[in-house]
């Protein structure tokens, strides 16, 4: 509920293009600023889509920011925030090294520990993506996952402790 992904079964007229897709809301303490919609099998067509005037340029989950922790990960991408966070670790979602923006290191100055959670995938732009956030975010450490994993199949494979550990995080909850 915390997230509050949903699943476009029946779109608005105009929106066809959106079926069968995952909604992903970017959520701020004001509402939802915008979403992002994820192609969920394995048909041809882009994996992600926006409503039109929309941007990519945001940090998802930007209430992880303010957990009472001297630690926050950072995730290529929403669903791998969303599954650190489930496993108790605050962590935000940038949607891709293309989207980053200059202003956003601001954001994770104060942390003792900035978490990059990289993928170890097998076009390697994940390790590029988290090597890349290294060199602009302060107090930065890359955590890469096991190779053909990003957070979210590294969970599912090995469990939440395993997770956390391979983060470095005491069992702090």
């Amino acid at each position: 509920m915390r997230f509050r992904l949903g699943y476009v079964s029946e779109p608005l007229v105009g929106h066809e293009y959106l079926r069968n897709r995952l909604a992903i809301p970017y959520l701020t303490p004001a509402g939802v600023v915008e979403i992002k919609f994820r192609r969920i099998d394995d048909s041809d067509g882009p994996k992600y889509l926006y409503q039109s005037g929309s941007t990519s340029e945001r940090i998802f989950n930007p209430q992880a920011l303010f957990d009472d922790r001297d630690y926050i990960c950072v995730c290529e991408g929403e669903l791998d925030a969303i599954t650190a966070e489930q496993c108790g670790i605050p962590a935000v979602g940038i949607p891709g090294v293309d989207n980053w923006q200059p202003f956003f290191a601001k954001v994770f100055a104060g942390y003792d520990r900035v978490l990059i959670l990289g993928d170890a995938d097998d076009s390697g732009q994940g390790e590029g993506f988290a090597n890349d956030l290294a060199r602009l975010i302060p107090n930065s450490r890359v955590v890469l996952m096991p190779d053909g994993h990003d957070v979210n199949s590294f969970y599912m494979a090995e469990g939440s402790d395993a997770l956390r550990r391979k983060a470095g995080i005491e069992d702090d909850r």
